[in-house]
């Protein structure tokens, strides 16, 4: 079994390791569940995040997902502390390290703020 690190290599990583980290990001996606859920068809406050480097430069940012986002790399920074973090909404540590997680909590915001599925 091999995964690919962040520099697009292919590194053997022994199968009970590949385990380990498809349950924590298992527990990742239910502990972002449980955070993002109560949010869901619920009015919030959305502030407007600028990236002058992306096609649209402005996009919306909920509570919801600053939130899950912090909630998710205190996870990961307390069981892997080594590895790196790229997160949409705080930035990204470590993007160096052999292996990176990459958190981007609410994949659609926009659909999400709408309460379309």
């Amino acid at each position: 079994i091999t995964m690919t690190d962040t520099t697009a290599t292919t590194l053997p990583i022994k199968k009970e390791k590949l385990d380990e980290y498809v349950n924590f990001a298992n527990a990742l996606a239910d502990e972002a569940r449980k955070i993002i859920m109560p949010y869901w068809r619920q009015p919030m406050d959305i502030v407007s995040k600028i990236e002058p480097d992306r096609p649209i430069g402005e996009s919306p940012v909920t509570i919801a997902d600053q939130n899950c986002e912090k909630a998710l790399r205190s996870l990961i920074e307390s069981t892997y502390p080594s590895h790196g973090i790229y997160g949409e909404e705080f930035g990204s540590v470590r993007v160096d390290s052999e292996f990176v997680w990459v958190l981007d909590p609410i994949d659609g915001t926009k659909l999400f703020i709408t309460g379309k599925p």
